[in-house]
């Protein structure tokens, strides 16, 4: 080997990944600064560690009946109403997901490079996969809370809103997902199917879906955990979800229903958390044939190996999408077609620019053409931008940076005791001491992963700034809290699928755990941990955007005030200043993770 090379492929090396941690420091302190230090703000007169102290009592005892006393006689007991609040939020979250899939699955065929033709016609499709990327990279840059407020307005107050909100974020996220695990695919068996006189279609349905496919499901059903947690969080904009239950209880200070309605959403989280587990292990370990078959097209057929329980799991899901859309109230609000075009055409009036809105009676189509170009339109964004625009958008970005960078830190010090590949008794077929130890607390770590991420971030930060009072932190914190579980449970999954070999020898010269983690399972993970790191900022930003809606300065503060006042276009500006720089990070990601996998 060149030394030459070696060496500059050690300082590449040196300066990719070293200056990036070292960058993230900075970064944080930086962030720190911005934010401040104050972290409980309260009203003079309050106590909020009392507060505080009340609160997590009701973890211990939570109420099974209603907390308040002067509910008529007649009226439907507390465990009724929070299950009906239950089985709308998973209701929402069906109807949602099955609207996201088959979206996904179509735009997702159009993001991926899989079914372009090898020939001169390359460069055409390109100028159809890229746009489409781009409006992909829209749809999911904006929260769902966002898109709620937009259809409340236009479509009214019904079901239909509230699913349509959380389809469309999440058809973008499967459309990329869906896309990256399709281009992923070897393209031998898409040849061998065209060179055998197939079309592109079939290599294409033949050749590249199946392998893609398990992996897709296997997506699917962790995008239906996240649409669960957005439809709770979605009862915080008045959705009858158990969102709404658990805002009003908390703001009455009935905190033992509080915690009764978390336990229960924390608990239908992890059931379908669980059900996606088993679904994901059957799929990926398949079902062996028990038969050996004579090598003939009808015993191969006859005696394929069937896997019973995944198709009674599709066909409960099935059952399950079919019930959503027929059981329960309408999904859309009965109004008349005149009625619902005047609702739509108040709505898009007020979405429009107020320097040319309609009752400005632009009467030329001079003035109007001028208006657009800049003559009014430019200073209104320029006045935007530089009162509460600029600010706003350098607060959310400091709250997701110092938040994803908190969930980082904990995510790496907890990763090597929750791992299972390290927290056993023989790790990595090595035996060591302290066994049991390392397997109860190996538990609680992951017991803990799955908590944090089961809760939703809004739903943290909102009773966080009940309790702490509105300041910056108690959003970092809810951020930081929920993507410690998420980033905690992808590095462990990389961790345990690295070849042992290397951590292996660590242990058996009689070194430790943790310097088996550090020396050896970190420099072959990181850059999948970088990835991972980024996917989650960006999912930070966007919950940040919003986050800010309880009371904080960031993008969403100013969202929430100007929603009173039902200004839609200054709501869609301070909108699409999140979604560019959600669209410009995932940019810089992608470059950065090219540039750090030529440094391996």
């Amino acid at each position: 080997m060149n030394p030459e090379k070696s060496g500059g492929g050690a300082w590449r090396m040196w300066f990719g990944r070293r200056w990036l941690l070292v960058g993230l420091g900075v970064l944080f302190i930086l962030c720190v600064a911005r934010m401040g230090t104050d972290f409980v703000s309260h009203t003079p007169g309050s106590d909020p560690w009392a507060s505080t102290l009340r609160f997590f009592s009701g973890a211990i005892s939570p109420s099974f009946s209603d907390e308040n006393t002067s509910l008529p006689a007649d009226a439907e007991p507390f465990l009724v109403r929070l299950g009906y609040d239950l089985l709308r939020t998973l209701r929402y979250a069906l109807i949602a997901t099955s609207m996201a899939i088959p979206a996904g699955l179509i735009l997702g065929f159009f993001a991926s490079e899989q079914w372009w033709p090898d020939n001169r016609l390359r460069k055409f499709f390109n100028l159809i996969r890229w746009p489409v990327r781009i409006f992909l990279s829209l749809l999911r840059s904006i929260h769902e809370l966002i898109w709620a407020i937009f259809f409340l307005s236009a479509f009214g107050d019904a079901p239909f809103s509230a699913c349509l909100a959380l389809a469309l974020p999440f058809a973008g996220t499967l459309a990329k997902v869906f896309s990256e695990l399709m281009d992923e695919q070897v393209r031998s068996a898409r040849h061998v199917i065209t060179a055998a006189g197939g079309s592109g279609a079939q290599g294409f349905l033949g050749g590249i879906l199946p392998g893609a496919l398990p992996d897709m499901i296997s997506y699917s059903l962790y995008r239906f955990e996240c649409a669960l947690r957005g439809s709770a969080v979605l009862g915080f904009i008045g959705v009858e979800t158990i969102g709404l239950s658990i805002h009003r209880s908390f703001e009455n200070a009935y905190y033992g229903e509080v915690w009764t309605a978390l336990y229960a959403l924390i608990a239908l989280v992890i059931c379908i958390e669980g059900i996606g587990h088993f679904v994901r292990a059957r799929l990926t370990n398949g079902t062996p044939r028990k038969v050996v078959p004579v090598l003939e097209e009808r015993s191969l057929r006859k005696t394929a190996p069937r896997d019973h329980w995944l198709r009674f799991t599709g066909l409960a899901w099935m059952v399950a999408i079919v019930m959503a859309f027929t059981i329960g109230a309408p999904l859309v609000k009965s109004m008349t077609e005149d009625q619902r075009a005047d609702r739509i055409s108040r709505f898009l009036t007020k979405l429009t620019p107020d320097p040319v809105a309609p009752e400005k009676s632009l009467a030329t189509w001079d003035e109007r053409k001028e208006a657009w170009s800049g003559g009014e339109v430019l200073p209104w964004l320029a006045d935007l931008w530089e009162k509460p625009g600029k600010e706003a958008l350098t607060n959310t970005l400091a709250m997701s940076v110092a938040a994803v960078i908190l969930a980082g830190l904990a995510a790496i010090i907890l990763v090597p005791w929750g791992a299972r590949s390290l927290a056993r008794g023989r790790p990595l077929a090595v035996e060591m001491a302290g066994g049991i130890f390392h397997r109860a607390f190996g538990v609680i770590v992951r017991a803990f992963f799955v908590i944090t991420r089961a809760v939703p971030e809004y739903l943290y930060a909102f009773l966080l700034v009940g309790l702490m009072g509105p300041s910056a932190w108690p959003l970092i914190i809810a951020l930081a809290l929920h993507n410690v579980g998420i980033l905690g449970r992808l590095w462990g999954e990389v961790v345990e699928n690295q070849a042992p070999s290397n951590a292996r020898t660590v242990l058996q010269v009689g070194g430790g755990r943790l310097q088996a983690f550090l020396a050896t399972l970190v420099p072959m993970s990181l850059n999948r941990f970088i990835l991972f790191f980024f996917y989650r900022w960006e999912s930070c930003v966007r919950e940040a955007t919003v986050l800010g809606m309880l009371g904080v300065s960031s993008l969403g503060y100013y969202i929430s005030i100007q929603q009173n006042y039902r200004a839609y276009d200054d709501i869609l500006f301070f909108t699409l200043l999140g979604a560019a720089v959600i669209i410009i990070g995932d940019l810089l990601s992608d470059g950065l993770r090219k540039k750090l996998r030529v440094t391996r």
